[in-house]
């Protein structure tokens, strides 16, 4: 497994101009880490019977994915994922958060981040 779970203040998700690079590369970052198939689902949580060392390496991919994640974010944004359990979920809330698909989302966005600068509600979405 290679070790680059860093990313460099340029790519790191700041707005949503920046949403198709850092998907890119957070992409590749857990790819290389090999646990982006844990991200998208396709490696569900094992069941309560499953054995000690299955829950342990989920468990371990787990954190590392949440790393990953957090620390391609800038930390404005820490906020709208702290309540998330996964990293399935942190990584879908981001998705969500950032793909931009019509005009009245992009003025949703736009008025959120005005709060976020301005102080306001952090934990609306």
């Amino acid at each position: 497994m290679g070790s680059s779970s860093h990313f460099l203040a340029k790519d790191k998700l700041r707005e949503k101009s920046y949403y198709h690079g850092w998907k890119m590369s957070l992409d590749l970052t857990l790819e290389e880490q090999e646990v982006l198939d844990y991200v998208k689902g396709k490696i569900p949580k094992p069941p309560s019977n499953a054995s000690t060392t299955v829950k342990t390496k989920f468990n371990s991919s787990e954190v590392k994915e949440k790393k990953i994640i957090k620390d391609s974010i800038n930390k404005r944004f820490v906020a709208y994922i702290s309540e998330l359990k996964t990293s399935k979920e942190i990584y879908s809330r981001l998705i969500i958060m950032f793909k931009v698909s019509d005009a009245n989302q992009i003025l949703f966005l736009k008025n959120k981040f005005k709060d976020i600068k301005n102080g306001g509600e952090r934990n609306s979405f």
